[in-house]
C-alpha cells in the first residue's frame, strides 16, 4: 500500500531571527548561578528567554525526547555559567569538549553547535554513530522523514522492494544532507553524490548510486549515475615503451571515434607493439619511421607470439591468463595485426605524417591458419535447443536458481526473445519498451495463401554490430510474454542514454532505474532454462551461450526445406553481407543423415543395358546386361543373384574387352536404364534404423 506523504515546508534556522547578545546580563547571571535556578528557568524562562529560545526551537524540531532535551540544555546553561559567555560566543574547543562529555545527547549538541557555534559544516564537528541522527537533529525530524519517504517511494516505483528500504537509505540520506547543508532533495546534485561516494564509511557510501536512481526518477537530476567507485578502463603502464610512441598511441585513443571497448582494446594492442619495437627496433619511435621490412618483421613476430608475451598489465597489477606460455589463438593474432594496421591508416588519413609503406598491403592479415579467424557459431544440438525453447515458454518461479531481485516475468520475456528472435546479446539488452507490435493486417503470399492478422509480430531491432536499426517478423508468442513483463515493469523509470546511438530511450529490460546487467543472459537466464529443461549447461561444443542460441535460431530457419532464401535470412539476421549469414547456415545432423540415405540409395543403383534388337530377344524378353564396370552380367536375375560378387568365371559374365562386349556397347538399339539393387539383410537393418531415427527427429520438430 502506497504510503501517504504529508508534505511539510522546510524553514532553515536563521540566527538573525533571534537576539543573540554578546554578553550576559546581570539577571541572566543570577538565573544561571545555581543548578536549582537553571532548572527553574526551564519552567519559567522569563529571565533566560533570550538564551533559551534558540536552543528550544532547535531541540523542538529535532525529534529528541523531552528528557534528553532537558539534560542537554541544562548542560549548555551550566557551561554558560562557568564561561560567563552565551554559547554562540564559545570557541570550537568548548563545543568539542561538551560533545565529548555527552555521548547520548551528541546529535542534539551537534545541532546547537552547528547553528549557534563557529562551525561552517556539520562534518567539522566530531560525530559518531548514525549520520541520520545528526541530520534529524540539525535539520529537523519532519523534513528528514519527509525526504526519506519521497526517496523510498521513488525507488519502490522503480522496482525496489519496500521492505527495509528506509533503513538502507537513512544513513546515506543523512550523509548527503550534512554534506549539502540543506536537507531538501531538490538541492541535491550529481557532484554531491560523488562526494558522498568518497565518504569514509563504505557500507553507507555504496548506496549513493541507489539514491541517484531515485533522484533521476523524480526529475531532480538528468541521469542516474553508476557509482561503484572504480575506473571502467584502468590506465595501462607504459614502462619500457618509447615516450614518443606512447604519445602517438594516446593521441590516437583521444581522436578515435570507435566505441569505448573497441578503442581500449586496440589501444592496448598498439601499446604492446611499442614493447616489441623497444626490443627489436629501438630507433623507431613513431609510425613514420616504419618500413616494409619493419612490417614483415612485426607480422612474423606476431605469428610466433605466445600468451603473456608483451604483456602490459594494469595499474592494479598484471592479469594472468590460464593459457600463459601457449601460442596465441588465431583471433588474437589477427586482432593484433588489425589494430596496428588501423592505427597506421588513421595516422596517415588524419594528416599526422607520411608512411613509407602501404598499411593495407604490407600489414594485411596473412591467410595462413595461424591468423585465419575461425567463425564457428557452434549450433546447439536440435534436441537440446527444442527443450530450451519449451523451457522458455514454461518457466515457473520455483525454477529460479537463486533469490535474485529480477522479476520472473522479466527473465521469461528475455528467455523467449532469446529462443525466438535470434538476436545478439547487445541487441537484446538494448530493446526498447515499445519494440514489439502485433501483425495488424492479413498478408497475402505469392501463392495466394493468406497469413491471418495476429499470426506474427514485428520486432524493432536497434542498430547493432553490423547493421542499422531494422524490423523483423517473429512469432506472436513473443509479444505475449513481453506484454506480461510490461504490465509489471516499473513505469516511472527515467529514460536512459543508449551508448551506441546517443539517444534517450526507455529500455525494455530496465529495472530499478538502470539497464539490467550485460551478462544476465549467460549467467542467469540460460542456467535457469537449462535447469528447467533438464539439460546440462554445456555440451561437447562448450558452454551454452547467448550467441550459440542466435546461431541455432538462424540455422533452424536456414535448414527448413523451401524456407527463407539467403538474402531473406541475411535481412532477418541483421547481417550486412551474405558472407556473414553463410557462417550460420549449418547443415543439421538429421538433414545430413537424410541426405546420406538418399545418396546411399542411389549408390546401390546399377546401370542396365537393354538390347531391343529382335535377334537378342529371348524367352524372358529383350536381352538384359548389367554393367559391372569391367564386364557385363547377362543373367537377367543378377540383382537377386546370391553370388553377385563372384562374377569372374561365371557363364553369365561377359568381359568388356571381348569383341562381343565392345559391339554391345556400340549398338544403337541398346538403351541404358537404372535398376535398384536389393540390399542385404544387414544393409536393410542399417537403413531401417536410420529411417526410424529420422522419423523420430522429424516428429519432434
Amino acid at each position: 500500500m502506497k504510503e501517504e506523504i504529508i508534505m511539510c515546508t522546510y524553514s532553515p534556522f536563521e540566527r538573525t531571527d533571534y537576539q543573540l547578545n554578546d554578553v550576559l546580563t546581570a539577571e541572566e547571571r543570577a538565573a544561571l548561578s545555581t543548578g536549582h535556578r537553571r532548572s527553574a528557568a526551564l519552567e519559567q524562562p522569563d529571565s533566560l528567554s533570550l538564551l533559551l529560545m534558540p536552543l528550544q526551537d532547535i531541540a523542538t524540531r529535532s525529534g529528541t525526547s523531552d528528557r534528553l532535551i532537558r539534560i542537554i540544555i541544562l548542560s549548555v546553561l551550566a557551561e554558560t555559567h562557568r564561561t560567563g559567555k552565551p554559547c554562540w560566543q564559545w570557541p570550537q574547543e568548548k563545543w568539542i569538549y561538551l560533545l565529548q562529555q555527552h555521548e547520548s545527547g551528541r546529535p542534539l549538541l551537534a545541532a546547537f553547535a552547528f547553528h549557534l557555534g563557529p562551525f561552517s559544516s556539520p562534518f567539522s564537528l566530531p560525530h559518531q554513530g548514525a549520520p541520520s541522527l545528526y541530520a534529524r537533529a540539525i535539520f529537523g525530524q519532519n523534513i528528514f522523514s519527509q525526504e526519506l519517504s519521497r526517496l523510498t517511494e521513488a525507488l519502490v516505483s522503480l522496482g525496489y522492494k519496500s521492505q527495509n528500504q528506509k533503513n538502507a537509505l537513512s544513513a546515506i540520506l543523512g550523509v548527503l544532507m550534512l554534506m549539502n547543508k540543506n536537507p531538501q532533495l531538490e538541492s541535491f546534485t550529481i557532484d554531491l553524490l560523488w562526494r558522498a561516494q568518497n565518504y569514509h564509511d563504505r557500507g553507507i557510501a555504496k548506496t549513493a548510486g541507489r539514491v541517484s536512481h531515485a533522484l533521476a526518477a523524480m526529475g531532480i537530476i538528468k541521469n542516474s549515475v553508476r557509482m561503484r567507485n572504480y575506473k571502467e578502463w584502468h590506465e595501462k603502464p607504459t614502462q619500457g615503451i618509447a615516450a614518443d610512441w606512447v604519445r602517438w598511441c594516446r593521441k590516437w585513443r583521444h581522436t578515435s571515434v570507435l566505441r569505448p571497448r573497441s578503442r581500449e582494446n586496440q589501444y592496448s594492442f598498439i601499446l604492446r607493439c611499442g614493447l616489441w619495437l623497444a626490443r627489436e627496433y629501438p630507433d623507431i619511435h613513431e609510425p613514420a619511421d616504419w618500413t616494409m621490412e619493419t612490417c614483415a618483421s612485426f607480422i612474423a613476430a606476431v605469428g610466433r607470439m605466445k600468451v603473456g608475451e608483451l604483456s602490459l598489465g594494469t595499474e592494479g597489477g598484471a592479469r594472468q591468463s590460464a593459457r600463459i606460455g601457449e601460442p596465441l589463438l588465431p583471433n588474437s593474432r589477427s586482432g593484433f595485426v588489425y589494430a596496428v594496421r588501423r592505427f597506421m591508416i588513421d595516422y596517415e588519413n588524419w594528416g599526422w605524417g607520411r608512411l613509407k609503406f602501404s598499411p593495407a598491403r604490407h600489414l594485411s592479415t596473412p591467410g595462413t591458419p595461424l591468423f585465419r579467424q575461425s567463425v564457428n557459431p557452434r549450433v546447439i544440438d536440435d534436441p537440446v535447443w527444442l527443450k530450451l525453447i519449451w523451457a522458455s515458454l514454461n518457466l515457473r518461479h520455483e525454477d529460479l536458481l537463486s533469490d535474485i531481485h529480477y522479476p520472473l516475468s522479466m527473465l521469461q520475456a528475455m528467455a523467449v526473445i532469446w529462443t525466438h528472435a535470434g538476436l545478439r546479446q547487445n541487441e537484446l539488452m538494448r530493446l526498447t519498451a515499445g519494440c514489439i507490435t502485433l501483425q495488424a493486417d492479413d498478408i497475402r503470399r505469392e501463392d495466394g495463401n493468406i497469413i491471418p492478422a495476429g499470426t506474427l509480430c514485428y520486432l524493432s531491432v536497434p542498430a547493432g554490430k553490423t547493421s542499422k536499426a531494422f524490423v523483423k517478423p517473429i512469432s506472436a508468442v513473443v509479444k505475449k510474454y513481453v506484454d506480461i513483463w510490461l504490465s509489471e515493469r516499473p513505469q516511472e523509470q527515467a529514460a536512459l542514454t543508449d551508448e551506441r546511438t546517443g539517444e534517450k530511450v526507455r529500455f525494455l529490460f530496465q529495472f530499478r532505474g538502470k539497464p539490467v546487467g550485460r551478462d544476465v543472459i549467460n549467467r542467469t537466464v540460460i542456467p535457469v532454462l537449462c535447469a528447467r529443461a533438464g539439460v546440462p549447461a554445456q555440451d561437447s561444443r562448450g558452454p551454452i551461450t547467448s550467441h550459440r542460441g542466435r546461431a541455432s535460431a538462424v540455422t533452424a530457419l536456414a535448414s527448413v526445406p523451401q524456407g527463407m532464401t539467403l538474402y531473406e535470412l541475411m535481412q532477418w539476421s541483421g547481417h550486412s553481407t551474405p558472407q556473414s549469414t553463410m557462417h550460420y547456415i549449418r547443415i543439421r545432423p538429421t538433414q545430413l543423415a537424410a541426405s546420406f540415405v538418399k545418396a546411399d540409395r542411389v549408390a546401390h543403383m546399377m546401370s542396365v543395358l537393354i538390347d531391343h534388337d529382335p535377334e537378342a530377344v529371348s524367352l524372358t524378353g529383350p536381352a538384359t546386361y548389367y554393367d559391372l564396370g569391367d564386364s557385363f552380367c547377362t543373367n537377367p536375375f543378377w540383382s537377386s543373384c546370391p553370388h553377385r560378387m563372384a562374377c569372374i568365371g561365371c557363364d553369365f559374365n561377359l568381359p568388356k574387352e571381348s569383341a562381343r562386349g565392345l559391339l554391345l556397347e556400340s549398338k544403337a538399339s541398346v538403351k541404358r536404364y537404372l535398376e535398384e539393387v536389393p540390399l542385404t539383410a544387414d544393409e536393410q537393418e542399417i537403413v531401417v534404423n536410420d529411417m526410424e531415427k529420422l522419423d523420430y527427429a522429424l516428429k519432434k520438430q
